[in-house]
């Protein structure tokens, strides 16, 4: 259960709060139009676990530096939610490489599996 307290995403002293994924429906439909865009520039890709987690390190940092221009010099709110949908999308995509979705979720908490599960 999700207690949001506040109607705006950012409050008056710069804080984010979050906001329980109210709008989960136009971000999963952000998210699999940024999957389509990185297939048609990258084409499907095969790679080793590191590879994918180096992709995944460069893209958290554009998104740093796409927080750090909106914070430091009044960057894009557009380009922070670009930034952030590119790393939920490769996201994903790991977590589906490695059985997320699967239909064991009920049996993970805390990104563990029971031994006998």
């Amino acid at each position: 259960m999700c207690l949001s307290s506040s109607k705006e995403n950012e409050t008056q002293i710069g804080l984010y709060e979050d906001q329980c994924l109210k709008r989960i429906e136009a971000l999963t439909t952000m998210v699999v139009l940024e999957h389509g865009r990185q297939i048609a520039k990258f084409g499907f890709q095969t790679r080793t676990a590191f590879e994918w987690l180096t992709y995944m390190a460069e893209e958290l940092g554009e998104l740093a530096g796409a927080i750090a221009e909106h914070e430091d010099r009044n960057g894009s709110k557009e380009r922070v939610v670009a930034e952030a949908i590119q790393v939920a999308t490769l996201g994903l995509k790991v977590a589906e490489m490695f059985g997320g979705g699967d239909g064991s979720e009920r049996t993970i908490v805390d990104g563990v599996k029971p031994k006998n599960g």
